[in-house]
């Protein structure tokens, strides 16, 4: 998309590297999220599922709650392997997802748009032992994919053969392990129906969010939305982060909106997404752009 593209030209130039942070706290998520290249258990495992997603080509007919459909949905027929291109967060995203999660430490997490469950995953294997983590998805055939998707999550070194990616995840033998049950992810709670409806009663059910990753729709309305519902059940300690920021015009006029708020007093712009702080330490608003060092190798001191 061109729009995208130029804005990233954008975001690259202006962007700050390790080597230019002054507030402890951003050098802090710096080193511990973008510059820390540590390998988690969780990792391979995710993307063994992202690989057998990406090449599935098993079609399956998807409820759109899109701009312009009916009430109740319109019927599309998709390929799994098209849906797993165009809506999984890249890989190095949901790295960034996990360690986000292992540095704040958040007791109440929502996500926003399951979608095949990759993400899902990311943040609720970095999540403490009792945390309670909700993720919503508005499609319940995609939902579907997700569940299997977490239910043989702990058992792909037991119980199959990865030497190939196939397409098992919508053969129903391999859902349920023969003879074993599969162990559930701790945590984490599958939220299914269209947002309007289940990220309300979801939040009144959470009562406080630690942190968010909104992922939805991607329209200025309902991004504002999210934002505006969310909010009363945030504190200072919270994070939300909203997925693909510069993805429209109507993505970045929400995302400068935000910013503005009164309540939002951080923010770390790292294009692919933005973060919002409610810090109390911080008196007056500041607005980061950071990009890994590697992708800027010149910008130490005074370089830009």
């Amino acid at each position: 998309m061109i729009f995208t593209a130029f804005q990233f030209l954008k975001f690259y130039w202006s962007a700050d590297t390790r080597y230019r942070i002054h507030s402890p706290f951003v050098y802090t998520f710096t080193e511990e999220v973008l510059e820390d290249d540590r390998i988690f258990y969780v990792f391979k495992r995710a993307e063994i599922l992202r690989q057998n997603l990406l090449l599935n080509k098993n079609t399956i007919e998807v409820t759109d709650f899109g701009a312009g459909s009916r009430a109740a949905g319109i019927k599309k027929q998709r390929v799994i392997k098209d849906i797993a291109k165009s809506a999984l967060s890249p890989a190095f995203q949901c790295r960034w997802l996990f360690k986000i999660v292992d540095l704040y430490a958040p007791k109440k997490i929502i996500e926003l748009g399951t979608s095949l469950g990759i993400s899902a995953l990311y943040l609720n294997e970095a999540a403490l032992t009792g945390a309670t983590f909700f993720t919503l998805e508005g499609a319940p055939e995609i939902a579907n994919i997700a569940q299997t998707v977490f239910d043989i999550y702990y058992d792909l070194d037991k119980n199959y053969n990865f030497e190939r990616y196939d397409t098992f995840l919508l053969k129903p033998e391999n859902k349920q392990p023969k003879g074993e049950k599969v162990k559930k992810l701790q945590n984490l709670n599958l939220v299914v129906g269209r947002f309007e409806t289940t990220f309300e009663s979801t939040l009144n059910t959470m009562q406080q969010v630690d942190l968010a990753f909104l992922d939805g729709n991607h329209r200025y309305d309902a991004t504002i939305d999210y934002f505006q519902k969310i909010l009363p059940f945030t504190n200072a300690n919270s994070v939300l982060i909203f997925d693909d920021i510069y993805w429209s015009e109507e993505m970045k006029r929400a995302w400068e909106e935000i910013k503005k708020h009164p309540a939002v007093t951080m923010t770390i712009d790292l294009f692919w997404c933005g973060l919002v702080f409610f810090r109390k330490e911080n008196t007056e608003k500041q607005h980061f752009k950071i990009i890994k060092a590697a992708w800027k190798p010149w910008a130490i001191g005074f370089l830009k």
